[in-house]
């Protein structure tokens, strides 16, 4: 089958909203316990790009002074203000992580949390700089579900990645070594990685497979294909009815 590449990304995330706030994995509390310790996050303000669904701030919310909670998807901002209905030290901001209209020298962080691959690299530095401290840090986190030491977890990202191609005509981005070392200064920076695991039934994997922001949606005519090889992956690989993911958070942080 021929497939029609999507070539506007602003829209990749409209409507996915709802599964990706109740399928996508969330952090653990290791990453945020290491960041108050080794990067003193406690009492300091810190810079969301690409928010999504609250995911991140939510939890990073109680461990640090302020966040800047930067969206420029409508449906995920408005998403992530009912999913952080209780935190009250976050400012949301319904623009671009290339334009953020925030002030110079306000950020002790900035945080890019499965998104970088979306931004423009040239522009973001510019405004990553402009809006961190001289004395500020640069955060790329991903949740990298691929995992060489579980067969389920490998077939479903090659399964997902060969969607990806198939529908935008590119490939994974974070692993991308070359736009890192483009953001950070003298491309310095160092890498931390803490795994935690979850279990998922057939629907909490059929969610987290639809919340993926080029999966076809259900008036796709690629969508009972798409639906039925996660289906398949579930079948093969299930155990008491659940699939197991051991994720991998990875936080590549330095200067910028």
């Amino acid at each position: 089958m021929k497939y029609n590449v999507i070539k506007d990304s602003k829209k990749f995330y409209y409507g996915k909203q709802e599964d990706y706030s109740k399928y996508r994995p969330t952090y653990p509390a290791e990453l945020f316990d290491f960041l108050a310790k080794k990067y003193g996050m406690k009492n300091k303000v810190i810079v969301e790009l690409g928010a999504g669904t609250g995911k991140f701030s939510k939890i990073a919310s109680s461990y640090c002074k302020q966040i800047y909670y930067i969206e420029p998807n409508s449906d995920m901002i408005n998403k992530g203000k009912e999913y952080c209905y209780d935190c009250n030290n976050i400012v949301y901001v319904n623009k671009s992580a290339e334009a953020t209209e925030l002030s110079e020298n306000l950020a002790d962080i900035v945080f890019a949390v499965q998104s970088f691959h979306w931004f423009d690299k040239s522009k973001l530095k510019q405004e990553v700089s402009k809006i961190l401290k001289s004395n500020g840090y640069f955060a790329i986190v991903w949740n990298d579900w691929e995992d060489d030491n579980n067969e389920f977890s490998k077939e479903y990202f090659k399964y997902i990645s060969a969607w990806n191609t198939k529908l935008t005509g590119k490939t994974y981005q974070h692993k991308n070594v070359s736009d890192r070392k483009k953001i950070f200064k003298n491309s310095e920076y160092k890498t931390y990685t803490f795994i935690h695991s979850k279990n998922y039934t057939l629907d909490m994997l059929i969610g987290l497979s639809k919340s993926l922001s080029y999966a076809p949606k259900e008036d796709s005519e690629y969508y009972n294909e798409f639906i039925d090889g996660v289906i398949s992956i579930f079948n093969k690989y299930k155990n008491n009815d659940v699939v197991r993911f051991d994720f991998h958070t990875e936080m590549f942080i330095g200067k910028v």
